[in-house]
């Protein structure tokens, strides 16, 4: 059995702030901000495996995930690299204090980016305030993204921690089916054992016995199908 992954794209323009708004009002505003964006910005396809900038790259651009997902990737000094997050449609990233990226944004699956040239979007602001709003609330969204991990880091055990993830995980509904609770891994094991600080081969250790304690069930190389009973048990 396979399911196909419905594609999930969003706008810039969130429906919450869709429909009528009195002039001058906060949704207005920002409404406005965000065609003010839209005008500003290119649309950018980039395929699967593909990097959309480097660590210690100049921090030009500032991008908005339409459809598709992002892994964020630190590479270390000794050269070892760490998955720091996954990005679904509706995010912005790049977003910058620095002159560089802090990290390396690689797509996981084909995207379609929003590309907005940071001097640009600066610019912009000075008429429209609300970007600069726009912009602390997804920076407020990567600090709770961070806040999630550590709290996931923090699980005692390795078993723990991908039970966790794999929750979090089924909250994305284009990669879940909630009907055949089939969940598609769009990132490879070693993704996910970058992203919880363990090796892969104890990450494919853990992937083995939640199969063989009727956890999961395998369904191919990318598919598997939770027992949700199971894994939230306490």
């Amino acid at each position: 059995m396979v399911t196909n992954p419905v594609p999930y794209t969003r706008s810039l323009h969130n429906p919450e702030h869709s429909g009528h708004h009195t002039p001058g009002s906060p949704h207005a505003r920002m409404a406005a901000a965000r065609t003010a964006l839209e005008r500003i910005g290119c649309d950018l396809k980039k395929p699967a495996k593909n990097v959309v900038f480097r660590q210690g790259e100049n921090a030009d651009f500032i991008y908005f995930l339409q459809s598709g997902a992002i892994r964020l990737d630190y590479q270390l000094e000794n050269g070892r690299s760490l998955v720091l997050d996954f990005l679904w449609p509706g995010r912005f990233f790049g977003i910058m204090e620095d002159a560089v990226y802090a990290w390396s944004a690689i797509t996981l699956v084909d995207v379609h980016l929003k590309c907005l040239r940071r001097s640009a979007v600066q610019t912009l602001a000075r008429n429209y305030p609300d970007i600069t709003d726009l912009l602390l609330k997804q920076k407020t969204a990567a600090l709770m993204a961070a806040k999630n991990h550590i709290v996931l880091m923090s699980h005692p055990t390795a078993t723990s921690k991908l039970i966790g993830f794999l929750l979090a995980y089924s909250k994305q509904p284009e990669y879940f089916n909630q009907t055949t609770q089939v969940l598609t891994l769009i990132m490879s094991r070693k993704d996910i054992a970058d992203y919880l600080g363990m090796t892969f081969e104890t990450a494919s250790r853990i992937f083995k016995y939640l199969e063989t304690r009727n956890y999961i069930k395998k369904i191919n190389h990318r598919q598997i199908q939770l027992n949700m009973h199971m894994l939230r048990k306490p």
